[in-house]
């Protein structure tokens, strides 16, 4: 039999390294697993929004108990990303629950659905989802149940203050027999690809498997000649700074605006409001897209805030430097390099976290489901899963910008980005069939690679930036009235569950948890 990989050393102790450690452990739990990192460094004020997966890797796959993490971790909940302003079209959300706008299987007379859903309700402000209506109302998910208990609207994510959530996972690692080793790494030795050992100025490390987890330092990962796919998106930068807001104000979605050269993004934390302004340095200079920052946070700051925290200087904000792309092969020879040491991509859907997050649960998988056995065609398998799992992020977020618009020389740039041949199969299956994404279409593999995001989520966001059916246009469908009548019904019962049994973060903390 091959060799089997018992000793995993993980170098970077963020988030994504310790979600790796604790998922490898929970799946191998005869496996050894190390983390090395300076613990003693303050821990990145990045990554802090998710998206719906996070909940079943979490308190699913991990089994890390809800009510235990609430307590700790103090996660404001996500139920969309909310384009507040998007190059200048109504405002709308990408909610987690978009197939409730969509009939069901078997559905008789669907297309009358598909047709009022795309004429009448797709920017209607009265006819929200539960989680256009949580975020509309400024709603949590929980709501007393007839019983009185506690029970939870399923299809939402997090936002987490990272300082608070990463020494909660330091703390299920080490209960889970993970060992954190408090070191910094200063050498690496090796035989082509392979990883032979690594040393700090204190000891060496020696492993069957390494993990790269050190960010965009990429210590482990710079050693190994791996092709690196651009993706060539001119977004390589980023301004980010915390305000104060009370929970009163918080806003239950990842907000976004766009500005002359980039957008802008608004995050809600149980402590602050985390705000940024993502853009490309080829088209501004730092000092007039800082400028262009600032008016934009004074803009975010609640009403009647006062205090140091509200009040923000430029010696404040922080500056970050970026590439959307990712290596091709994410696990190379004895290491494998994950987070954004493997890739990144701009981070318009908050992707990076969850998505690397799941990566570490399917990796813990393959080794679980293989005997850890150290096999070229396993490690093959699971790099075409990371390569699928990139493409389709870029691949979705392309989308918000091929339907962009604005007269900046960087926006007229973005409209003329060609992203890809599955985009353009997408727009073209979504002109010729609408929104029936269950037809066999023609070149089907190419939507096949899509993963992540799927066609409902690549249609309900077009729609709302200018996409136009010629199906729907060309054909002009009655909707009888009792179909109209079941979409009122259906939405008017969903905003009065959300406006008279949703509590608000500031309830649920408060006056709930007695936090």
């Amino acid at each position: 039999m091959k060799g089997e990989l018992d000793d995993v050393t993980i170098v970077g102790g963020g988030d994504v390294g310790l979600l790796t450690a604790l998922s490898i452990r929970q799946l191998n739990p005869d496996m050894n697993v190390s983390v090395i990192d300076d613990f003693q460094q303050d821990v990145p004020q990045v990554g802090k929004s998710t998206y719906r997966e996070i909940q079943t890797i979490l308190h699913g796959t991990l089994e890390i108990n809800e009510a235990q993490f609430i307590s700790k971790v103090k996660p404001i909940w996500k139920a969309s990303v909310y384009f507040r302003d998007w190059c200048d079209y109504p405002a709308f959300q990408y909610p987690f629950d978009p197939p409730d706008k969509y009939p069901g299987p078997n559905t008789p007379n669907a297309v009358e659905h598909y047709y009022y859903q795309y004429d009448q309700l797709f920017d209607s402000p009265d006819h929200l989802t539960k989680c256009e209506e949580l975020v509309a109302q400024g709603k949590s998910p929980w709501y007393h149940k007839p019983d009185g208990n506690l029970a939870r609207y399923d299809k939402v994510a997090y936002h987490f203050d990272t300082e608070r959530f990463n020494g909660f996972l330091r703390k299920c690692c080490r209960k889970r027999d993970v060992s954190l080793v408090d070191d910094k790494i200063t050498a690496i030795e090796t035989t082509g690809s392979h990883i032979d050992r690594i040393r700090s100025d204190r000891r060496q490390y020696d492993a069957d498997l390494f993990v790269d987890a050190t960010g965009f330092s990429r210590v482990l990962r710079g050693e190994q000649d791996v092709k690196f796919r651009d993706f060539e998106f001119p977004l390589d930068s980023a301004f980010n700074v915390r305000i104060d807001r009370s929970l009163a104000d918080v806003v239950p979605a990842t907000v976004i605006e766009t500005g002359d050269n980039g957008w802008f993004w608004q995050i809600d934390t149980y402590d602050n409001r985390d705000l940024g302004y993502v853009f490309a340095s080829e088209y501004v200079t730092d000092e007039a897209a800082l400028a262009e920052f600032l008016e934009f946070v004074e803009d975010a700051t609640p009403d009647g805030a006062t205090g140091s925290g509200s009040i923000v200087f430029e010696a404040d904000v922080d500056r970050y430097e970026f590439t959307s792309g990712y290596y091709d092969r994410a696990w190379v020879d004895n290491c494998l390099a994950i987070g954004n040491a493997e890739g990144f991509v701009e981070p318009l859907q908050s992707t990076a976290l969850t998505a690397n997050a799941s990566l570490a649960i399917q990796f813990a998988n393959q080794l679980s489901a293989h005997g850890r056995v150290d096999d070229d065609a396993i490690r093959e398998s699971f790099n075409a899963s990371v390569r699928r799992t990139w493409e389709s992020i870029y691949d979705f977020i392309g989308v918000h910008y091929e339907y962009s618009a604005g007269d900046t020389e960087f926006w007229q740039a973005m409209q003329l980005m060609e992203i890809s041949p599955r985009t353009d199969r997408i727009a073209a299956t979504f002109d010729r069939y609408g929104y029936d994404w269950t037809v066999d279409v023609a070149d089907a593999a190419e939507l096949a690679e899509l993963k992540i995001f799927e066609l409902p989520d690549f249609y309900t966001v077009m729609r709302n930036i200018g996409a136009t059916s010629e199906f729907y246009e060309t054909n002009d469908f009655d909707v009888s009235d009792d179909i109209k009548r079941e979409r009122e019904q259906f939405y008017r019962k969903i905003s009065a569950q959300v406006e008279n049994n949703h509590l608000t973060v500031e309830e649920l903390y408060r006056d709930v948890m007695n936090l």
